[in-house]
């Protein structure tokens, strides 16, 4: 949770350890949606360029080791499973010495990860680090550093409403937290309410603001890998991003750069082959880690341009999200824009998850056809078996990761 005491929490934890962040050069990322992908831009830029970089990105897919690691040249590497503990057991030690108060006992997940982080970079020395936020950016823990080389702010919408807000104008507020003094800020929110908040604040610290939307033509040529209309913008921040820090990237270096840039679990297709009536290629199967209504719409939006093209009939979809998601109006926009669509309900054993049969209800409520999977894997057999074109996983990042690993083991 991002609040004052865990910020203060933290600040007192990393100057323990030696404040191993001071010395980073860091381009902070805070946002609703998009952050995660234009990390991995905007790394693969500056490694495509000749650079090391850290990079440190949430939640993770498959094992925690993805949320660290290190770009250099043909070198990409997550941090070694020893190393990841070897360093836990380091922050945890710390914490147990200092953390006295009510306050300041019990120190968060993501709180040990951040430390981690910034440990192991402090230790390989990378020439610059992308920092991507947990929650909001004001309280988050990532905002533990005093002056970034440039600031990031891609999509912000609703969500954590409980910790950031309950206008957009207050999340947008949050997000601006990481801004610093005369720091380049890059804001990619094309929302007028979003920007002119993100503007002032960046005004009010003598920081350079640059809108992403008003450069948009001047990167046409950008191509991303990753599947999305959403991911060329994307592109063009990260573009941006890495022209604040002042470094002068070629167009093929950015070319090349963007094209190698590679998130999983984003519109990820796991089997491109349509052949339902195939009993060896199966339908086609792909997994995005959309997890609020305004991912679920841009996900909409994607998938029907998709299905158009490849020439997808019917489609399975299994579902499941978080409680404090807007499950209600992620339903809505799943069960009003996708077409021929039958759903396998699904749950997780995390405990902000939503029932698999209170996601079945609403479905049913709106007119589809839900069926309740007790679980994943029998949600997964049930849509491999069930003669659709295409299978489509969504609604938590936790149910695409797990689902991925499934599909591999399987396939």
């Amino acid at each position: 949770m991002a609040n004052a005491d865990g910020l203060k929490r933290m600040n007192q934890l990393l100057s323990e350890l030696g404040d191993p962040q001071k010395d980073l050069r860091v381009i902070h990322v805070a946002g609703t949606n998009g952050k995660g992908s234009t990390c991995v831009m905007i790394a693969s830029i500056l490694e495509e360029a000749g650079y090391s970089v850290g990079l440190y990105t949430s939640p993770h897919l498959e094992t925690e080791c993805e949320r660290i690691q290190i770009w250099n040249g043909s070198d990409r590497c997550m941090i070694e499973q020893a190393d990841m503990d070897a360093l836990r057991a380091k922050v945890n030690s710390v914490a147990e010495n200092i953390l006295h108060t009510d306050e300041m006992k019990n120190l968060k997940v993501f709180e040990v990860y951040t430390a981690i982080a910034y440990l192991y970079f402090a230790e390989k020395k990378p020439d610059f680090v992308v920092l991507e936020c947990g929650v909001g950016g004001m309280l988050d823990s990532t905002n533990t550093i005093d002056h970034p080389v440039a600031c990031v702010i891609t999509q912000v919408g609703m969500d954590h409403t409980e910790e950031l807000g309950s206008t957009v104008e207050e999340v947008a507020k949050n997000k601006a937290g990481i801004i610093k003094r005369r720091v380049p800020v890059v804001s990619q929110s094309d929302d007028e309410v979003v920007r002119n908040v993100i503007k002032k604040v960046a005004e009010n610290n003598d920081s350079e603001f640059i809108d992403v939307n008003s450069a948009l033509d001047d990167y046409g040529y950008l191509m991303p890998a990753m599947q999305g209309k959403y991911q060329k913008k994307n592109a063009v921040t990260a573009a941006l991003a890495v022209k604040a820090v002042g470094i002068d990237v070629p167009r093929d270096v950015l070319e090349r750069g963007i094209k190698k840039a590679i998130l999983p679990g984003r519109f990820e297709i796991l089997n491109e082959t349509i052949g339902a009536s195939d009993e060896k290629s199966g339908p086609l199967f792909i997994v995005d880690g959309a997890h609020n209504p305004d991912a679920m719409q841009a996900l909409v939006n994607e998938y029907n341009e998709f299905s158009k093209v490849k020439g997808i009939g019917r489609t399975i979809m299994i579902f499941g999200c978080m409680k404090d998601k807007n499950s209600g109006h992620m339903v809505d926009i799943l069960t009003s824009g996708i077409e021929d669509c039958e759903y396998l309900a699904v749950s997780i054993d995390y405990g902000r998850a939503e029932s698999a049969e209170k996601i079945s209800e609403m479905i049913s409520s709106a007119g589809c056809k839900s069926t309740v999977c007790r679980s994943l894997e029998e949600a997964f057999w049930a849509a491999m078996n069930s003669g659709a074109d295409s299978v489509l996983v969504a609604g938590s990042i936790y149910i695409a990761g797990e689902m991925r690993s499934i599909f591999k083991k399987a396939c």
